[in-house]
């Protein structure tokens, strides 16, 4: 396998390939359950860490590898490369600006029909499936658009399905501190047209509507209110960003066929260009804890019934684990 995939040398062991290769670099890319284990080999290795989403399955083992991390003098920097995607950069540029204004409320949406090979390996085995998989990416851009992090979570993840069957659909929604607000449904029984993801994004003065996933539509109407007929052809290849105001629209960013490998590209570009400036990259550990912690904070808040207070997942006293849910 490797030879066929252009790679000269394939490990048993990451030890060795660490020792045998010398890497400045590893990028840990296996299931999440074995990222906490290959991060701290890697780190004690002398290598700084270009680690797949989620840094580990703990709170208590994110804090761990932070420590670790500064004690000798390496970075880690976690790959949730959606801020990454253009139409997200696009976006997050337009925020502020008199055009836009404020943001005041982020909306999220998906609606996702699991297969056979969606399933497949690590993520069909996983209980707390499409918050821990999925949510991870929308809590990390909630927490881009609005440069910061929600002080409370509530959620609801009603078992639809026979018991077992893990988490098909998330209703969280998520406050700061100063009363902005965003939410999102990720629906996977539904049976309707996928979706893989859309935000609205509610500033001052005006919308702006994000999508991932390609298309190709014509569409013909008319808008009730104006009774100005409509007519529009609309291809996106991968992702497209849109800034609305009533009737009016314009086109701020598109993305290509594949804008996962775009943006890692682009996240693992930064990653390099910090190295070498001297400076704390943008993605670091302690960044992503504060991500995780709201997957954390949602599934307690769905499983108690109520919302609960962000905080006292940043805290490094707290011991939890996705791994008990």
């Amino acid at each position: 396998m490797g030879l066929k995939c252009g790679i000269p040398t394939v490990f048993d062991d990451p030890r060795e390939m660490i020792q045998k290769t010398a890497p400045d670099i590893v990028s840990v890319c296996t299931p999440p359950a074995s990222h906490f284990e290959h991060t701290l080999l890697a780190l004690h290795e002398g290598c700084h860490v270009f680690c797949e989403k989620p840094l580990t399955d703990s709170l208590d083992n994110a804090d761990l590898l932070i420590r670790e991390a500064e004690k000798v003098g390496r970075q880690i920097v976690v790959n949730c490369q959606f801020p990454y995607m253009e139409i997200h950069l696009s976006a997050k540029k337009l925020i502020g600006s008199p055009e836009f204004g404020r943001l005041l409320f982020l909306q999220a949406w998906q609606t996702f029909q699991p297969t056979v090979a969606t399933e497949s390996g690590w993520r069909g085995e996983l209980k707390c499936r499409v918050g821990f998989e999925f949510g991870i990416h929308v809590f990390e851009l909630i927490r881009f658009f609005f440069d910061d992090t929600p002080v409370s979570v509530a959620a609801q993840m009603p078992e639809i399905l026979p018991a077992g069957a893990g988490d098909l659909i998330n209703i969280v929604t998520t406050q700061f501190a100063d009363g902005r607000a965003a939410s999102m449904v990720l629906n996977r029984i539904s049976k309707g047209r996928e979706r893989y993801l859309d935000m609205r994004l509610d500033g001052e003065n005006a919308s702006i509507r994000t999508s991932i996933g390609g298309r190709l539509e014509i569409k013909a109407g008319l808008h009730t209110r104006t009774r100005r007929p409509f007519l529009g052809v609309d291809v996106v290849a991968g992702g497209k960003a849109t800034l609305e105001n009533g009737t009016r629209t314009r086109n701020i960013a598109k993305d290509g066929m594949n804008p996962f490998a775009s943006a890692t590209a682009r996240h693992f570009e930064n990653f390099i260009d910090e190295l070498r400036r001297g400076v704390r990259p943008r993605g670091s550990a302690a960044d992503h804890k504060k991500t995780l912690a709201l997957v954390f904070a949602a599934y307690d808040a769905a499983q108690s019934g109520r919302t609960v207070n962000v905080n006292r997942y940043l805290s490094t006293e707290l011991h939890a684990s996705l791994g008990r849910t």
